[in-house]
């Protein structure tokens, strides 16, 4: 039997650069917490978002579908966002559908790759 782990966003935001950790799972229950942590941390000031999935246990299609969508609304927007890569299993969603060729990754470091 699988331990669901509900979803955790710690968030943090320094001279208008915003982060958000996500520890858990990120799926179509969890997927408005995202939605509410994005608008709170624009709302403090932050013109720059990285999004830390490195903790992330499980991610399916309405999570990944949320992470295009954002990535869309910083281009429209003009704010930059940043997706630090989930580890496997949660990864494989991006490798397969091959969204992370499109997604903007960084290294935890902040490095683009």
């Amino acid at each position: 039997m699988a331990i669901v782990r509900p979803l955790e966003i710690r968030d943090q935001v320094l001279e208008g650069r915003g982060r958000l950790e996500l520890i858990g799972e990120l799926d179509l229950a969890t997927v408005p917490r995202l939605v509410q942590a994005v608008e709170a941390i624009r709302a403090r000031g932050a013109s720059e978002v990285t999004i830390d999935l490195s903790q992330l246990a499980f991610l399916d299609s309405s999570g990944l579908r949320e992470l295009i969508v954002l990535r869309d609304r910083a281009l429209a927007e003009d704010w930059t966002l940043a997706l630090v890569r989930p580890p496997q299993p949660a990864l494989s969603i991006f490798q397969i559908t091959r969204a992370e060729e499109n997604l903007p990754f960084v290294d935890d470091d902040g490095e683009r790759r």
